[in-house]
């Protein structure tokens, strides 16, 4: 709110009526507020570009359009040049060229100088009703002094409470939605006022404490910012990886274009598509039935631990799940061999076969009350898992249309047809 009645202020339509020479103003730019000084002129910025001929209309347009940042006010500041390891470049402009380095100091500090500063409009963010008298020509250095004399005096004599002109009363500014801004403005400055912690010792210590937690919060900010810098920089590394993989298995070609078999692993979401689709085109469900198609199929939908150990499965299950495992290893292999980092081990594992026996009962026409005592696994897993065959036996049907193998797809949905019955894919057990 203040930052918006300051710039309300400082419009050139408000504030140029009042900076007469000896006027008080403070300067606060580029995070350095630099005090009361004193005006001494001021004067539009001329604007002109080269190879250009001076149009006065264009260029009274341009300084609306730039308002406060479109007048050079010159101030009688006491400040300091700025050493090269406090150097803060003032946003100032001047006649000269260069920008001038100095940095804010104490009236009281006799290592700074009292000089005349050309700044902008913009830079000044307060204006007072007090005034004093100014010489007639500041290029002496004995006349600056004196005038610095007379700042500290009149710091002095109002305990450095400097007032301020009252916007609506002095400078007449009568928009409204700027008088309830500086209304609102008052109220909150008298609640400030009332706290029992308004110009304690307590308060400086507390604020201090409040600008360390800011700090610390904006490096906490821009430390999170570099961690996710740094993880975008591994998941692009990743991402590289991945592609290898890809390109390597033949599911994409060497400018990244999709062939068919990565059209075939696109139509499958429910289970691992790189294995699914490796073993389709290896040909690995043409030799099976379609009891052992879904059998085999369920070691990608089930993910629970059981108590038991894995069953002994009979010659016709084995079979195809060692051939499954083997296009897994393959598939780890390549992985870690393209920089992609899997555990062979962990990813052959993590296709349970535990169901396969129980699937090839179902499938065969088995009662729900058989399969359960054929399996420690609980009965609200059983069904889940049977629901998410049932969905990627559809997306198997689908990948299998997509590459126009009737067959395998007709088996596929014959699958689908056996496992969808009775109580597991009831609407309601509440019958």
């Amino acid at each position: 709110m203040s930052a918006d009645m300051t710039k309300v202020l400082i419009h050139p339509s408000h504030s140029l009526p009042f900076l007469q020479p000896g006027r008080f103003v403070r300067v606060n730019t580029g995070g350095l507020n630099f005090g009361w000084g004193c005006v001494t002129f001021f004067q539009r910025k001329i604007i002109k570009e080269k190879g250009k001929k001076s149009n006065p209309r264009a260029a009274e347009e341009e300084l609306k359009r730039q308002g406060a940042d479109g007048y050079i006010v010159d101030v009688l500041l006491h400040c300091k040049h700025a050493d090269s390891a406090t150097l803060h470049k003032l946003e100032a402009t001047s006649a000269t060229e260069g920008e001038m380095a100095i940095v804010p100091c104490e009236l009281s500090d006799t290592s700074g100088e009292t000089m005349v500063v050309p700044v902008l409009l913009s830079c000044i963010d307060r204006i007072s009703s007090v005034r004093v008298h100014m010489p007639k020509d500041l290029k002496l250095a004995s006349d600056c002094k004196d005038m610095c004399k007379r700042m500290a005096e009149v710091d002095k004599r109002l305990k450095g409470n400097i007032p301020l002109l009252d916007p609506i009363k002095e400078m007449n500014i009568k928009d409204a939605e700027f008088k309830m801004l500086v209304q609102k403005i008052g109220s909150l400055e008298a609640k400030l006022r009332e706290h029992k912690l308004f110009g304690t010792t307590e308060e400086a210590e507390l604020f201090t404490s409040y600008q360390r937690k800011v700090e610390m919060q904006t490096q906490l900010k821009d430390v999170q910012r570099k961690i996710i810098d740094a993880q975008s920089a591994v998941q692009l590394d990743e991402l590289k990886c991945r592609k290898r993989v890809l390109r390597r298995l033949g599911y994409t070609t060497a400018e990244d274009v999709i062939t068919m078999k990565g059209r075939v692993a696109c139509e499958i979401t429910s289970g691992d598509e790189l294995l699914l689709t490796e073993l389709m085109f290896h040909g690995v469900f043409n030799d099976l039935t379609t009891e052992q198609t879904v059998s085999l199929l369920s070691c990608f939908v089930f993910q629970e631990k059981t108590k038991n150990e894995p069953p002994q499965l009979q010659d016709d299950l084995a079979a195809p799940l060692r051939i499954m495992q083997e296009s897994a290893r393959k598939i780890a292999q390549t992985s870690n061999e393209c920089k992609l980092q899997m555990n062979e081990e962990e990813y052959v594992e993590s296709f349970r076969p535990e169901l396969m026996d129980v699937v090839n009962a179902w499938c065969r026409g088995a009662k729900f009350s058989q399969i359960c005592r054929m399996t420690d696994v609980f009965e609200g897993s059983l069904i889940r898992a049977f629901r998410r065959l049932e969905e990627l036996l559809r997306q198997m049907c689908q990948a299998a249309k997509a590459i126009g193998n009737v067959d395998l797809e007709n088996k596929f949905a014959d699958g689908s047809v056996k496992i969808k019955r009775d109580i597991i894919f009831a609407a309601s057990l509440y019958l």
